[in-house]
């Protein structure tokens, strides 16, 4: 009975938009289609990649540009036409410290929680479009009984009416069942506002700019094994719980980092210098003549020099204090998450459990609801319903039916829950 009313809702969706017409849609494609085209994921994928871009760069030794110096000093500025100075010199930082291998360290696991943060946010979507995909076969049901209820009612109108017309019947009676048609007709009408709903929250998670053609399939569910797993293993596993232990790790590489940075780096280099000098006239005394002499010679000189800081100021204690905070920071965070963690996974199981019985207690209700609805028709086409009668059936089909989907809703949304927190698809 069930497999028939799967058919019936979704020849009915079918007939009432032609443009639905296509393929149904199932849980595992639309959660493949999300991963694929949703939104969500690009942000995902662009801290993963912005994580691996600074993984690339964090490894280099050398990290320090070198300097390239030069003078130049002309004698004709000041009166000695025949002097010239010039010089070049280059030097280069080494880093000795080794700090290299620590940020590289910290840089790697800022990846590792990166890709274990967008692990996270897909099991997240997996489970948004689990639910989405469980709301819309809901509203899918509503609908096609809704409009079943809707064509009942226009029967019993029908038969009030034409009892009516030969004196077998009242006004009251056609009234309320003009009375019930309009009723129905708003009811469905309003089911078809919230399937439409429905329909566009699910066509956003999978990447879609239309909502047409979203036909979900609606299997059959069976409850699922009480057995408790073990919790501990699958807390353990949880990916927000190893990102939050690579925040950690990255922390404390980067303490190690400026750590190191506190040896200083020296600088080698070397300089090439020349100097032309004149000797001015009048800088000979006690000799005749003196004031005709003059002299040029050059002088060149090639010099290596090697400098290096003293560390009296400069000896990175405002990064490692951040680096310790955020040390800090990260084990607390990550005893909270594993706390939260363990809190939600048993919070899943509890749910689902909860709902898996409910699903149990409400799986013969749809072989009894589909068969009440053919014993009311049958009624209501012979005339054996008055308007009470007729009113309070088909309620209650409609009561039980909302009952039986709202368990099917549950049991997929608490399963969808679970799902996300043990990893599994």
């Amino acid at each position: 009975m069930t497999r028939k009313l799967v058919v019936v809702v979704a020849l009915t969706l079918m007939s009432v938009s032609p443009g639905l017409a296509q393929s149904i849609l199932t849980l595992e494609a639309a959660q493949a289609e999300a991963r694929a085209h949703a939104p969500d994921v690009a942000e995902l994928d662009a801290s993963v990649r912005g994580a691996q871009a600074v993984a690339a760069q964090a490894g280099r030794k050398l990290r320090q540009n070198p300097e390239v110096s030069g003078a130049i000093g002309p004698g004709a500025l000041v009166g000695r036409p025949d002097e010239l100075a010039w010089n070049l010199g280059a030097s280069l930082p080494i880093d000795i410290s080794g700090s290299w291998k620590p940020r590289a360290a910290s840089a790697k696991a800022d990846l590792a929680r990166a890709q274990q943060d967008r692990e996270a946010g897909l099991r997240a979507l997996d489970e948004r479009v689990a639910g989405a995909v469980a709301e819309v076969a809901l509203r899918q049901r509503a609908v096609a009984r809704l409009a079943r209820i809707a064509e009942l009612l226009q029967l019993a109108a029908d038969a009030a009416h034409r009892q009516f017309d030969v004196g077998q019947g009242t006004q009251l009676d056609a009234d309320s069942a003009d009375l019930d048609l309009a009723s129905a007709r708003v009811t469905l009408e309003q089911g078809r506002g919230e399937l439409g709903s429905a329909r566009v929250t699910l066509a956003r998670l999978l990447g879609r700019t239309v909502r047409e053609g979203l036909v979900v399939a609606d299997p059959v569910e069976h409850p699922i094994p009480s057995v408790e797993p073990n919790f501990e293993a699958i807390v353990e596993q949880d990916p927000r719980i190893r990102a939050s232990a690579a925040e950690l790790e990255a922390a404390k590489f980067e303490d190690q980092m400026f750590a190191r940075l506190t040896t200083p780096s020296p600088s080698f280099g070397v300089a090439y210098g020349y100097q032309r000098r004149d000797i001015p006239a009048g800088s000979f005394s006690g000799a005749p003549f003196a004031n005709s002499l003059t002299a040029v010679w050059p002088d060149r000189e090639l010099t290596f020099n090697l400098s290096m800081a003293v560390p009296f100021f400069d000896r990175q204690q405002e990064p490692r204090a951040r680096a310790t905070a955020r040390i800090l920071a990260a084990e607390a965070k990550l005893q909270s998450t594993r706390a939260d963690v363990r809190a939600e996974l048993n919070t899943a199981w509890e749910t689902l459990q909860a709902a898996s019985r409910s699903l149990q207690a409400a799986g013969p209700m749809s072989g009894t609801i589909d068969r009440d609805a053919a014993f009311v028709e049958q009624a209501v086409r012979a005339g054996a319903f008055d308007a009470v009668q007729r009113t309070q059936a088909l309620r209650r089909l409609i009561e039980s039916g909302q009952v039986t989907d709202s368990a099917v809703r549950d049991f997929r949304t608490a399963r969808a829950a679970w799902l996300r927190r043990t990893g599994s698809r």
